[in-house]
């Protein structure tokens, strides 16, 4: 069977929030991949920063799509939303911010055919909803995120990449004394909040950089940290829904072949094996694990190879759209539709 797919971008760049910056791009390359592997499959792109919001509906109707895919949809108006349900096109939202944003994307997805949802936690508050919804974690671009020899700028002891949230500056100001020992690095936004800020300052980069600099800085260092956020710190999630799958991170670290300690998340484990990726539960075990693997390098270089492997084989977004293609493919709803 023939599947088209229209894609309309999020529009958002890494001022607006570095972590997501480049997944655009990324779903892009995705989709790219497949096309040229399945002669059955044909997608049309919309880049809603770049393309003129006039020539939306004309360039639809020109394609004829059998499913448009939103990512994100901050800068779509819900209004052009119904005009494409009213075309008798399925219309989906790829919602990547769950669960921190829950109350959020209550409204912003009601227009929507289905909801796709980063995290498996979530597909109950959107199925409460009345919603069709389904899982499908981030991940990452191989070509893009992978491993390279980078100058003496980028070297670390430890790193880590990311914005200042409350459960980041908490760890970080009592991680001060194991950070100031070793050669670190952190980088976002943020960051001047921490209580040892004045201390770790010659540390710190504090603004977003551009994806082509996050990787290098993940290449350099020999732990990448991976402090996941706590579920409600943006208090947009008034339930308090606990997020299961690991962030986009875990696999761009991973696929950069470099060495990382992550939170644990209850999904970790389904992505991944416990002798690919260390994780961890408190504060005191992460001081305890970053003691242990800084004087371990064979072990983290042995763990970063196997998640390397995994990460390539299992959570790319070629991967991710050939399971969003299964899916529509197997559901009537979203066959063809053009008559």
């Amino acid at each position: 069977m023939c599947m088209r797919i229209f894609f309309i971008s999020s529009g958002c760049g890494f001022e607006f929030q570095n972590h997501l910056s480049d997944e655009d791009s990324n779903i892009l390359a995705g989709l790219q991949s497949i096309g040229k592997k399945r002669t059955n499959f044909h997608f049309e792109k919309f880049m809603i920063r770049q393309d003129k919001r006039k020539e939306l509906i004309p360039k639809i109707k020109e394609f004829r799509p059998d499913f448009i895919l939103v990512f994100r949809g901050p800068f779509l108006p819900a209004h052009y939303v119904k005009s494409l349900r009213k075309m008798k096109i399925p219309v989906g939202i790829w919602v990547v911010d769950d669960p921190y944003r829950l109350k959020t994307h209550k409204e912003l997805v009601q227009p929507y055919n289905l909801v796709i949802t980063q995290d498996s936690n979530s597909v109950p508050f959107y199925q409460e909803l009345g919603k069709t919804v389904i899982h499908l974690p981030l991940a990452v671009n191989p070509d893009k995120y992978r491993p390279m020899n980078v100058g003496e700028k980028y070297q670390s002891d430890i790193c880590f990449v990311g914005s200042a949230f409350p459960i980041r500056i908490r760890y970080f100001d009592q991680l001060t004394p194991i950070l100031l020992k070793n050669k670190t690095k952190i980088i976002g936004q943020w960051w001047e909040k921490l209580k040892n800020y004045s201390k770790l300052k010659k540390c710190i980069l504090n603004n977003p950089i551009a994806p082509e600099e996050v990787i290098k800085y993940y290449n350099g260092a020999k732990i990448v940290l991976n402090v996941h956020r706590t579920n409600n710190d943006r208090k947009d999630n008034p339930k308090n829904i606990a997020a299961h799958t690991p962030n986009n991170r875990t696999y761009e670290i991973a696929a950069c072949k470099a060495f990382q300690l992550t939170t644990w998340r209850t999904d970790l484990y389904q992505h991944f094996a416990e002798e690919e990726i260390a994780s961890f539960h408190t504060l005191d075990e992460l001081k305890e694990k970053i003691h242990y693997y800084l004087s371990h390098k064979e072990e983290r270089e042995e763990m970063a190879a196997k998640a390397y492997q995994s990460v390539r084989r299992m959570h790319t977004y070629q991967k991710r759209i050939h399971d969003l293609l299964e899916y529509l493919e197997g559901h009537v709803h979203y066959k063809k539709n053009r008559g």
